[in-house]
């Protein structure tokens, strides 16, 4: 079987600057959580056993004081993962709405030939020894003039486009930028 190689694309900038700030934020956090842990462990180990002994009498009276079960506070401990979790909810709901809802394709009556700005492919490693790719290209938005990221999808496609070529785009005449991009 010959699968018919996939020529058109969908790019939203609102989507992708949902996706940016999700990954900086989780960033952010995994760096400052580990590093809070680590911290925090050495600075008990290290400590005299009276010391350890009154923080301990502390630590329990203020959770006796608090009213905040234990569920919650495991389920603070879990902040990064519920996050990432929300920040992917998140931005799949923003494209779907954007693509199916407010800005359907049939209302997508303008094209433009716009050059391709630049190409690039990104190598995603995992633990297994498999690696999967992710295929971009860069291009100016008709309207709006700014940079977008369109995620290609497949080797094929990504191969027959050359950077400093015209790609064909469909757009509305205001600036949402969101294009469909056609490959020739």
């Amino acid at each position: 079987m010959n699968a018919i190689p996939k020529t058109e694309f969908y790019a939203d900038r609102a989507v992708d600057q949902i996706d940016n700030f999700t990954k900086i934020t989780y960033k952010i956090i995994w760096w400052i959580w580990p590093t809070v842990f680590w911290i925090c462990f050495f600075s008990l180990w290290f400590l005299p056993k009276d010391m350890l002994k009154v923080l301990q009498d502390m630590g329990s009276r203020l959770l006796a004081i608090l009213p905040v079960p234990d569920t919650v506070l495991y389920t603070f401990a879990l902040l990064p993962f519920w996050l990432w979790l929300v920040g992917e909810l998140l931005s799949s709901a923003v494209k779907i709405v954007r693509k199916f809802m407010l800005y359907p394709k049939s209302d997508f009556t303008e094209t433009a030939k716009v050059t391709v700005e630049k190409k690039e492919l990104i190598v995603h490693r995992s633990s297994k020894g498999r690696t999967s790719h992710s295929y971009l290209i860069w291009l100016k938005h008709p309207v709006s003039q700014s940079l977008m990221k369109v995620d290609v999808e497949q080797v094929g496609t990504f191969e027959k486009i050359q950077e400093g070529n015209p790609i064909t785009v469909k757009h509305l005449l205001t600036p949402t930028n969101i294009i469909y991009l056609t490959v020739d």
